[in-house]
């Protein structure tokens, strides 16, 4: 079963995608800020990381930098609600492996997880792999 780390502030966001994922067979972690998504990526080796980019303790790109740091090559796709021009830009220097302007489409979303990890245990939904 594959894991997906979600590094989001935003509780009601966290909840969906937690529901959504371990709903598609995927084993999910969550954390509330960058730090303790740095600590459970540290200790947990998540085969994908979602992960907003402004949060109050840990931004999203810092994160990602440190993770390479440590020689950690966890694939992040990052979600923004940020109407910041460049952010785009910085993700894809960074190596990510997609990016989400909130509100997303949570089936593209999907599929976006799919494609990175691949299929877990547990089939996707149909939509999804439209």
């Amino acid at each position: 079963m594959k894991t997906i780390l979600i590094i989001e502030d935003d509780a009601r966001i966290t909840e969906a995608l937690s529901v959504r994922l371990g709903a598609s067979g995927y084993h999910v972690l969550s954390a509330p800020d960058g730090f303790e998504g740095l600590k459970l990526a540290v200790s947990h080796r998540p085969d994908l990381i979602l992960m907003d980019i402004v949060m109050p303790v840990g931004m999203g790109f810092s994160v990602a930098e440190r993770l390479g740091d440590l020689g950690l090559r966890i694939p992040v796709i990052f979600m923004t609600a940020s109407k910041r021009t460049g952010l785009r830009k910085t993700a894809e220097k960074l190596g990510a492996a997609g990016f989400f302007e909130k509100p997303y489409d949570a089936e593209e979303l999907l599929s976006a997880v799919t494609l990175v990890v691949g299929a877990s245990s547990h089939s996707p939904s149909p939509r999804a792999c439209a």
